[in-house]
């Protein structure tokens, strides 16, 4: 018997599979490098861009606030005595 089968379900159910945005970003270059080189036929690039734009549409409704100008930075010391 081969060692390579060895693996239990429980093994696999503990090591929980995350995917974060940074994976969704590096999809998105990596979608635009391959079309870049022409790793698509001119029939799939409807779908893959299809997917990419759904992609990049998540990413942009999935991105963290940015703080608010200098307001946010300094803390308001006009009460302090």
């Amino acid at each position: 018997m081969s060692e390579e089968n060895n693996v239990t379900p429980e093994a696999t159910e503990t090591a929980a599979v995350q995917l974060g945005l940074n994976d969704l970003q590096a999809t998105i270059q990596i979608i635009d490098v391959a079309s870049t080189r022409g790793a698509f036929r001119g029939e799939e690039l409807t779908s893959v861009g299809g997917v990419r734009d759904r992609i990049n549409a998540f990413l942009e409704a999935n991105k963290p606030a940015e703080p608010e100008g200098d307001a946010a930075a300094e803390p308001d010391t006009a009460n302090a005595e």
